[in-house]
């Protein structure tokens, strides 16, 4: 089954001839990826990601591949034709820590004025607005203004590892009465109070469709963005030994089917033409 990742970091780690290799080499794995780029510690985003963009265009080696963008920092007016051009698929208007938009993870701001006004911006222009860094009460200002269900591209749940990278119940039950959509990332430290195994993976999967059903989860594997994994799942040739865990542990075919790839094959057909 060739599955749907949310969030890849490559593109901010490789270069171009690793890229196409990387691409290459996992198509064979992959039905839809969405390939952020981390602009945090960029000297000049938008011309990294334009780049970018006119190379992944260029190779054309997976169709599926949507360009994103992690932390909007870099972002004000002058630049709302080169976001338009660039049409990511969706933005993250933080990373771990507060800017002009919001409050990160590790910080304690609020959404504000500009903030609110980036959000209405993307929403107008149907791109996705990713909750995956922000703190919980940037959380709910943007659950309080947004016209759109909730996405959060790449996370773990608070009451299995208490981090504040994580999602709480509060917001999980926000994100899924929107009938929004959650990516599970693989991220050792976020997942297990130990050294990280599949079967941690597991169990965090089995403790989220125990409380919330199946229908709101998919996976955002956040490879290249962390080394902290399972040693027997840090690539996508590992995935199907991730599938054979679940289908032992009672998971049927067609949820397996719903979390690797129906629920966002669904959730995402409405931002991806």
């Amino acid at each position: 089954m060739k599955i749907i990742d949310l969030h890849n970091d490559y593109l901010t780690e490789l270069n171009d001839k690793q890229v196409f290799d990387y691409l290459k080499n996992n198509q064979r794995y992959l039905h839809l990826l969405c390939s952020p780029i981390w602009t945090t510690e960029l000297e000049n985003p938008i011309n990294f990601i334009e780049k970018t963009k006119k190379y992944l265009k260029k190779i054309n080696v997976l169709e599926n591949n949507f360009i994103c963008i992690e932390d909007m920092c870099f972002f004000d007016d002058n630049k709302k034709e080169n976001i338009l051009d660039i049409r990511p698929l969706y933005c993250g208007l933080c990373w771990n820590y507060e800017n002009k938009f919001c409050g990160g993870a590790y910080s304690e701001a609020s959404l504000t004025q500009k903030g609110k006004l980036l959000v209405k911006f993307l929403e107008k222009n149907n791109i996705l607005v990713d909750c995956a860094h922000m703190n919980e009460k940037s959380f709910f200002n943007l659950a309080s203004i947004t016209t759109k269900p909730m996405f959060c591209s790449h996370t773990g749940f608070k009451s299995v590892v208490c981090d504040n990278r994580n999602l709480s119940d509060e917001q999980i039950k926000q994100i899924v009465k929107s009938n929004g959509l959650i990516g599970f990332y693989f991220v050792g430290k976020y997942i297990s109070k130990n050294k990280v195994k599949m079967l941690d993976i597991v169990k965090n999967i089995e403790h989220f469709v125990t409380l919330y059903g199946c229908d709101n989860l998919a996976i955002g594997s956040d490879f290249y963005g962390t080394t902290d994994l399972a040693k027997n799942l840090c690539n996508y040739s590992h995935i199907s030994n991730l599938i054979d865990m679940l289908k032992k542990s009672g998971f049927s075919k067609i949820e397996i089917e719903k979390i690797f790839k129906l629920n966002a094959m669904s959730f995402l057909k409405n931002f991806t033409g």
